[in-house]
């Protein structure tokens, strides 16, 4: 067989993952959607051994591993703990004793400037700021920075191992992030500490990318747009009031709003994840991969 049949250069068997936040999220009732749980079933979906999914709410992990039992493995825990994190390695180590891959997925916002009026003042943006308290400020950055980077430190020797045992046909250890466009937003609509944490989350992987070179383990990240998930359920509000539109259906959006018309689906995280993870992405270390349908093209941004 060709080694650019898409049998081969997509294939993701044998593969041994980890992803933070892999449960699904329901943002609306018949709207159950969540990244990390699209990357999780299209992992699944193409011959991965096992994926672990790390969150803290155990049901929502269990419905998930519904979907594929004794391939999709819940692991309740809390990644802002440095306990939780160990037992997650541990257990990993114990069952298995390597990963080829982890997902830092889990994210979420923060005090967000929506409920600012038009042709606000600066006296308006300081008391919306101001009300907001500083504990609110720090937990966006202790989930989506600080955790982050525990739960790299927590699976680094898993994933050095994963390198050691060549078992897998897609390259070499990697790490995947979950950004955000709002990594390189220059309008703070969705607030300050979601944005500037979000960039964040670029520069950790840019610096573990040069730092692990020694060791062989990737790391890249995914800035994603307008998908179904926690962190953006206040920007699907206006849309998801009629129950009988199609989120996934080009023209639910207008065209000036997100030129791809549409929100993104399993399809386009799904693809994407197949292409990081498997034999096609394999040259990627340090990479950031966009997958907004056009959305920063509308908007001052730094990409």
């Amino acid at each position: 067989m060709s080694p650019l049949d898409a049998s081969t250069l997509f294939n993701v068997k044998g593969l041994v993952a980890v992803i933070t936040g892999g449960g699904t999220v329901e943002i609306a009732d018949g709207w159950n959607k969540g990244i990390g749980l699209m990357m999780a079933k299209a992992l699944a979906e193409n011959g991965a051994a096992k994926i672990y999914i790390i969150g803290r709410r155990e049901e929502k992990l269990n419905e998930a591993a519904a979907l594929f039992p004794d391939i999709i493995i819940p692991l309740p825990g809390d990644i802002t703990s440095q306990t939780d994190l160990k037992a997650a390695a541990d257990r990993v180590k114990s069952e298995v004793g390597y990963l080829n891959l982890l997902v830092t997925n889990a994210g979420k916002s923060g005090p967000m400037l929506e409920s600012l009026k038009p042709r606000y003042t600066l006296a308006d943006f300081v008391s919306l700021a101001w009300s907001s308290p500083m504990a609110e400020f720090n937990d966006v950055y202790g989930l989506n920075c600080t955790a982050l980077y525990y739960t790299v430190i927590a699976f680094l020797e898993l994933l050095d191992a994963g390198n050691k045992k060549k078992n897998y046909a897609g390259g070499k250890s990697q790490v995947i992030a979950t950004a955000s466009t709002a990594s390189f937003l220059r309008n703070p609509r969705a607030g300050y500490a979601y944005l500037s944490s979000k960039t964040a989350v670029i520069s950790l992987m840019k610096s573990f990318s040069t730092f692990c070179v020694p060791w062989g383990i990737r790391f890249n990240a995914i800035a994603a747009g307008l998908f179904p998930s926690e962190s953006s359920e206040i920007l699907f509000k206006p849309y998801i009031i009629d129950k009988t539109k199609n989120l996934f259906q080009e023209g639910v959006f207008s065209r000036a709003y997100q030129p791809a018309e549409r929100a993104g689906s399993e399809e386009d995280m799904g693809g994407l994840m197949l292409y990081m993870a498997s034999r096609a992405g394999a040259f990627l270390n340090g990479s950031i991969m966009l997958v907004d349908g056009g959305k920063l093209a509308t908007m001052p941004a730094t990409y």
